[in-house]
């Protein structure tokens, strides 16, 4: 997964006032976690522990709450497991000001 610009913030930045509003809704990891898979269109589970720095055990729990909110999809591809966002979580974040899916026609 290569980095953006829409990054969820690190600690030397902190969150924005969107991030901590939408932490507030859904935890901090969580909120990393939905923002994460949407800033790169599809992420599996190693990308995003790589890119967080927690456990696998971690992401597959953060993922299967948001999974079971209706705000991610998850396939298996093979031993990779595939996340994406759904409609409802695009809008979730776009209520929130902050980055959505990049959506192709």
């Amino acid at each position: 997964m290569a980095p953006t610009n829409s990054n969820p913030p690190s600690p030397d930045r902190g969150p924005t006032p969107r991030h901590r509003a939408l932490a507030a809704l859904l935890g901090a990891t969580r909120a990393q976690v939905l923002l994460l898979i949407a800033i790169h269109s599809e992420a599996t589970t190693n990308d995003l522990v790589e890119e967080l720095a927690v456990s696998a055990a971690t992401v597959s729990h953060h993922t299967s709450v948001l999974r079971h909110s209706a705000l991610i999809t998850t396939r298996r591809d093979g031993v990779s497991v595939h996340h994406d966002v759904t409609p409802l979580g695009d809008n979730l974040l776009r209520a929130h000001g902050l980055p959505g899916a990049p959506r192709h026609p």
